[in-house]
């Protein structure tokens, strides 16, 4: 636009930045579906298979933790009248629709881990294959 017609178009940018937040708390918990987060493992490999996976449980738990405090506390920012008042620049759209990425990435990551240990509930009581 900006080359062709000598104007640049005014709402992409912002465009841009609200579906790549949104992006981002989607992918989050499609990496918690596909178990593909980035971890470090080196002393979780030295332990026997039984403890590895109740690391692995309690891991997820404090994840589980942290992600619905993590939910309450955005919801708080979110309902705050400043935050509610407010409107994007250029686009016009409540920043508090922006916001709420993180209260619902946040809870379909929940989803996301308890989703995991319900479908694979065999698999995670059973003993460990070395």
């Amino acid at each position: 636009m900006r080359y062709v017609f000598q104007n640049a178009l005014s709402w992409s940018e912002e465009l841009t930045l609200w579906t790549f937040i949104w992006f981002i708390w989607i992918g989050i918990a499609y990496a918690f579906k596909e178990r593909k987060h980035v971890k470090v493992t080196f002393f979780q490999d030295l332990l026997p298979s039984k403890i590895k996976k109740v690391i692995e449980i309690v891991i997820d738990i404090a994840v589980v933790v942290f992600l619905l405090t993590m939910t309450y506390q955005s919801y708080k920012l979110i309902t705050l009248p400043y935050v509610l008042s407010q409107k994007s620049v250029v686009l016009n759209l409540p920043i508090a629709v922006m916001y709420a990425s993180a209260p619902v990435g946040s809870l379909l990551s929940v989803f996301r881990i308890v989703q995991f240990y319900v479908v694979n509930r065999t698999k995670v009581s059973s003993p460990v294959e070395v």
